[in-house]
């Protein structure tokens, strides 16, 4: 099937040589012996008039104006075998079947083909008596008009018609390419992108879903399309209703942090782009989603925030442990001095000072421990033999206490960069908090796995759980829930964790008792024994 311009221009010619044949034989009808020719040629005249102005200024579809011109042809022929039944006008009756050929329209093809053969059949059924004898002086006359006409058609269709239609095949053909490569590379990106693609009915309805979509929520393409799903947790909903308003009205938002509800329920941090979808009429006719998973993005920020706080602290903490110690370590000596002195009517009071001052040390001492980690001398280290290590120190307070500990080692035996008495303080800095949770006769577990080219180790005991409102809290210096203690040793584990390259996450979900979970990243991994356990 030709397209519309393709029709217009053989509308347009073919409407000119039809003029130049009515025009010629207008001329040429007062040296007709049949006065009455001139009704036929000037209603012709009329016809063809009557098509220009439909092809140049009538809003008529161009294939209506081909089938006119075509049938207008067979219907000029015919009113001439009417006025004068001359044999040779038959074959003219053959050049609107020729014109319909020119069309690539088959049903005008057949159609015309069909039209003839039956107006033939009645023609020399009503007419046959009275056709005039054919002489030589007309079958020149005739057959030179036939010529004539041929050779003008001819000359339209190789000169004007030919070569703009092979034009317009051309630039046909190079867009019918250029659309399918356009659709070709846009469904690739569809299909491939690492973002995740959705497109939304006005009514919220998903009509199309990329495969990262799938991947991201959780939801099959045969689950989702045609149906209205939620993608963002209730506290979104009030925003979502507003956005949804200036959608409508043609506004775009781009790079937007939400909050996005996965099929199974987990809310995950993303970056969406929302934006209408226009029809060629610039009507609005749908809405697109992209989003991004910035979860991973969000934990390094924040991370690399803690790792900058941690240094800071660091820093103050190495210039007050040095500052405080030097005059602490002269009082202290005058205190004890004034305690050894039997007479010392202030023993009571000198007393209390040195034990403050002994709590004085111990917090310089954790600061210079938070100011410079060992880290230094790194080599490499099976973390899991370290757990081992501080498993066996507590090994006496655990059976004293009845508390059960258990290591379950991950599938496969694997090594850190790092130094080993850090690693060992981390462990040593956990075990204590899980003791001090538990009861006597509770249990603390380590279960170990390799996750991602990473070892990760998770610690959780049956004591005591923690309010919500402490975990924001739980990393800051000098916040602690237990009487006496300082409120540096998870800072300082954390610091520890951080300069190692891993990271250190409490589950906040856990409603019975405290986990935790250490990830270091893997420096040598053997793949050779199963999974083990080693019970205390």
């Amino acid at each position: 099937m030709e397209n519309g311009q393709c029709i217009q221009s053989k509308n347009k010619y073919l409407i000119i040589s039809f003029s130049i044949i009515v025009f010629v034989q207008l001329i040429a009808s007062p040296f007709f012996a049949q006065p009455s020719y001139i009704l036929p040629i000037a209603a012709g005249a009329l016809f063809n008039l009557s098509l220009f102005g439909l092809l140049h200024y009538g809003k008529l579809d161009q294939k209506i104006i081909s089938w006119l011109i075509v049938f207008g042809s067979n219907f000029y022929i015919l009113s001439l075998l009417f006025i004068n039944a001359d044999f040779p006008y038959l074959f003219f009756l053959l050049f609107p079947i020729i014109l319909s050929h020119l069309y690539s329209d088959k049903y005008l093809h057949v159609t015309m083909l069909v039209f003839t053969t039956i107006e033939l059949t009645v023609l020399f059924k009503v007419l046959g008596p009275y056709f005039n004898p054919v002489t030589d002086a007309k079958m020149v006359i005739h057959y030179s008009f036939l010529f004539v006409i041929i050779m003008s058609l001819l000359f339209f269709f190789s000169v004007k018609i030919g070569p703009q239609m092979k034009k317009l095949l051309v630039e046909k053909e190079v867009m019918s390419k250029t659309l399918s490569s356009k659709e070709g590379y846009l469904d690739l990106f569809f299909e491939h992108a690492q973002d995740a693609i959705a497109v939304f009915s006005l009514d919220e309805k998903l009509l199309a879903v990329n495969p990262a979509f799938e991947e991201m929520y959780g939801w099959k393409k045969e689950e989702c399309v045609g149906k209205s799903i939620q993608l963002t947790p209730p506290s979104e909903f009030e925003r979502i209703a507003d956005r949804q308003k200036y959608l409508l009205q043609g506004r775009s938002f781009k790079n937007i942090r939400s909050k996005e509800l996965r099929k199974n329920g987990t809310v995950f941090e993303a970056e969406t782009t929302v934006a209408p979808i226009y029809d060629k009429n610039n009507e609005i006719v749908a809405l697109s989603l992209i989003t991004r998973d910035i979860t991973e993005r969000l934990q390094a920020e924040r991370m690399k925030i803690e790792a900058i706080k941690l240094n800071a602290i660091g820093e103050i903490a190495a210039t007050v442990a040095h500052e405080v110690r030097n005059p602490m370590t002269s009082v202290n000596g005058f205190v004890q001095l004034m305690n050894e002195d039997p007479e010392n009517p202030y023993r009571a009071y000198t007393e209390i000072m040195e034990s403050e001052i002994e709590r004085i040390n111990l917090i310089a001492n954790e600061f210079l421990i938070l100011s410079k980690p060992n880290i230094k001398k790194r080599k490499e280290i099976d973390v899991e033999n370290t757990i081992i290590g501080v498993i066996e120190l507590f090994h006496s307070e655990l059976k004293m206490r009845q508390i059960n500990c258990s290591l379950f080692l991950a599938e496969y035996p694997s090594t850190v960069f790092g130094n080993e008495e850090s690693l060992k303080q981390v462990f040593i800095n956990l075990m204590k908090n899980s003791m001090e949770a538990v009861q006597d006769g509770g249990s603390i577990t380590f279960f170990n796995s390799i996750i991602n080219n990473s070892i990760s180790i998770t610690l959780s005991d049956n004591g005591q759980s923690m309010e919500p409102e402490i975990f924001s809290q739980i990393f800051m210096p000098f916040f602690t829930t237990k009487e006496g203690a300082t409120g540096l040793g998870l800072v300082i584990t954390k610091k520890i964790v951080l300069d190692h390259g891993g990271n250190i996450e409490f589950n906040r979900l856990r409603k019975n008792g405290t986990e935790l979970t250490v990830t270091f990243p893997i420096y040598s991994l053997h793949r050779s024994n199963g999974l083990a356990k080693i019970a205390d």
